[in-house]
C-alpha cells in the first residue's frame, strides 16, 4: 500500500504545532485544545466521515471505526493528545515549529505520543481509501491530560463501560523498537509493556524542637533526618526476577553469547547471578526492584533557625511484586522512630496482562512482518501511562509504539530536541496499517 509521504510528512507537522501544553495549574491554554480536534478533522476529513467521534471531558477523543462483525470484541488503541511545556529548555529549534533538519523533525510530541495518534489516523485514511472495513469494532482514543494525570481517560473507561463495552485487547503507548540493547543483547527487539510500575509521592518527616542555630544537638531534626535518609539508602527493596522479567530474559537468551544463554535460561540456578548484574547496570537495575528516587528536602525557611520538622520527598515507582503498603512498611521499618513515612498520589502496580495470548502473540506477528528479524519480549514498565485505568475492563492490556525509538529519542521525551526521524514514522505508519487490516 502506497502512502503519501510528503502529505503524511505534512500533517504530522501539522498536528505537532498545534500547542496543547498541558499543566497542572490553571495556565493551561485551551484555546490550543479546542483547535486540536478541527485540526484532526481538517487534515483527516477521510476518516473522520467514516467515524463516529465522541468528546470525552470535553477535550478526549474516542472514534469508532464499526466493523463488519457485532460478534467479535473491538480493540481499542489509545493515544494522548497533550505534550509537556517545553519553556525553559534549551532547545537547537522552535519546539513547536516542527522543523525538518537531517531528515528529522523537531517538536515537542513527536515522540510523546502524537506520532502514534498520526501514524494511526494515516493507516485509517490509507485503508479507508481502498475501501476497508475492518471485521471488528475498533476504537481509537486519545487523552488531553495523560501528561498531568488527569481524569479524562478513567471517564472514557467508565463510559466504555457504560456502552457494555469489554475490549478484546488494548494498546497504547509504552514500549518501542529498541536496536540499542542492554546486557549485551545484540539484536533489535520489539519491548511490549506488560504492565507498569506503580506510583506513590512518599515522604518521610522528622521531628525535633525549634531554636536557634546557636545551639544545635543531635536530636534536630535535620539531623534525624539525615540519619534516616542514611538509613534508607543501605536498605533498598528487595530485588526479583518477576515471572514477566524472566520471559524476558529468556526471549533475550538467543542473541546472547552461549554462556549468557545458559544463564538466561536457567534462572533457577543463576538467579541471584543475574540479579547481581542487573543491580550493577543503571538501565535494568530498576527493572527487579522498587525503586525510591530522593527529589525533595525542606527544612527551616531561614539558615539561623533550627526547624521543628524536617522532610525529605521520594518519588516512588512499585514493583509488581510490591504495593502501597509494603512500600510505607519497608520505609517505616528502615528509618525506626527516627522519622514518619506518610504518602499521597498513590497508585497501585498494574496487573501483568499475560504474554502468552493471541493478542500479544498478533502484536508480536504484525512487528515481524514489518521490521524482519525483529523479535519481541515482554517487560514491565518503569513509567506510567493512561492505559492502568483499563485494568478494571479488559485483562490484556499492552504497551507499545510500532515505531523505532533511538537512544537519543527516548532521552529527548519531556527534554529538550524531541524529535522523529522522518523514516521512522512512515515505518511507523506501515506498522499500524498491517495492524489495523489483519484484526480479523
Amino acid at each position: 500500500m502506497m502512502i503519501p509521504k510528503e502529505q503524511a510528512i505534512s500533517r504530522f507537522q501539522k498536528i505537532l504545532r498545534v500547542q496543547t501544553v498541558s499543566r497542572k495549574d490553571d495556565s493551561t491554554d485551551w484555546a490550543q485544545f479546542d483547535a486540536f480536534l478541527p485540526k484532526l478533522q481538517e487534515q483527516f476529513p477521510k476518516v473522520f466521515a467514516g467515524v463516529e467521534t465522541t468528546s470525552i471531558n470535553k477535550y478526549g477523543i474516542v472514534m469508532k471505526w464499526k466493523g463488519k462483525n457485532p460478534d467479535l470484541q473491538p480493540v481499542i488503541l489509545m493515544a494522548h493528545h497533550d505534550v509537556v511545556p517545553a519553556e525553559g529548555q534549551n532547545w537547537t529549534y522552535p519546539p513547536f515549529a516542527a522543523e525538518i533538519h537531517d531528515n528529522k523533525i523537531y517538536a515537542r510530541g513527536t515522540v510523546d505520543t502524537k506520532c502514534i495518534l498520526a501514524a494511526v489516523l494515516e493507516a485509517m485514511d490509507a485503508l479507508m481509501a481502498e475501501g476497508f472495513v475492518p471485521e471488528r469494532d475498533i476504537y481509537f482514543t486519545s487523552s488531553n491530560c495523560e501528561e498531568t494525570s488527569g481524569d479524562t481517560t478513567p471517564k472514557m473507561v467508565e463510559w466504555f463501560r457504560e456502552q457494555g463495552i469489554k475490549p478484546w485487547f488494548v494498546l497504547d503507548e509504552g514500549g518501542a523498537i529498541l536496536e540499542k540493547m542492554p546486557m549485551g543483547i545484540r539484536n533489535p527487539f520489539a519491548m511490549i509493556g506488560v504492565s507498569e510500575k506503580g506510583l506513590a509521592n512518599v515522604y518521610v518527616t522528622a521531628s525535633g524542637k525549634a531554636g536557634h542555630a546557636s545551639q544545635p544537638s543531635k536530636q534536630d531534626a535535620p539531623v534525624k533526618l539525615v540519619e534516616a535518609l542514611q538509613r534508607i539508602a543501605k536498605n533498598p527493596f528487595p530485588a526479583t526476577l518477576s515471572p514477566a522479567l524472566q520471559e524476558m530474559l529468556r526471549c533475550f537468551s538467543n542473541y546472547v553469547s552461549s554462556g549468557m544463554k545458559l544463564v538466561f535460561n536457567q534462572l533457577w540456578l543463576f538467579g541471584p547471578v543475574v540479579k547481581k548484574v542487573m543491580e550493577g547496570n543503571p538501565d535494568t537495575a530498576p527493572m527487579i526492584r522498587t525503586t525510591a528516587a530522593l527529589t525533595q528536602l525542606s527544612g527551616s525557611e531561614a539558615i539561623n533557625v533550627l526547624p521543628e520538622k524536617a522532610s525529605a520527598g521520594f518519588s516512588v515507582r512499585i514493583a509488581p511484586q510490591d504495593s502501597v503498603a509494603s512500600v510505607v512498611e519497608h520505609l517505616q521499618k528502615a528509618v525506626g522512630d527516627l522519622a514518619v513515612v506518610s504518602y499521597d498520589d498513590a497508585q497501585e502496580p498494574s496487573p501483568i496482562s499475560d504474554h502468552r495470548t493471541k493478542s500479544y502473540a498478533f502484536i508480536k506477528d504484525t512487528v515481524a512482518k514489518v521490521y524482519p528479524g525483529v523479535d519481541a519480549a515482554p517487560y514491565v514498565m518503569n513509567a506510567a501511562t493512561d492505559s492502568r485505568h483499563f485494568a478494571p475492563i479488559c485483562d490484556e492490556v499492552y504497551r507499545f509504539a510500532g515505531l523505532v525509538f533511538s537512544e537519543e529519542q527516548r532521552a529527548s521525551i519531556h527534554s529538550a530536541d524531541e524529535y522523529m526521524p522522518v523514516d521512522a514514522y512512515l515505518k511507523g505508519i506501515d506498522f499500524y496499517v498491517e495492524f489495523l487490516q489483519n484484526l480479523q
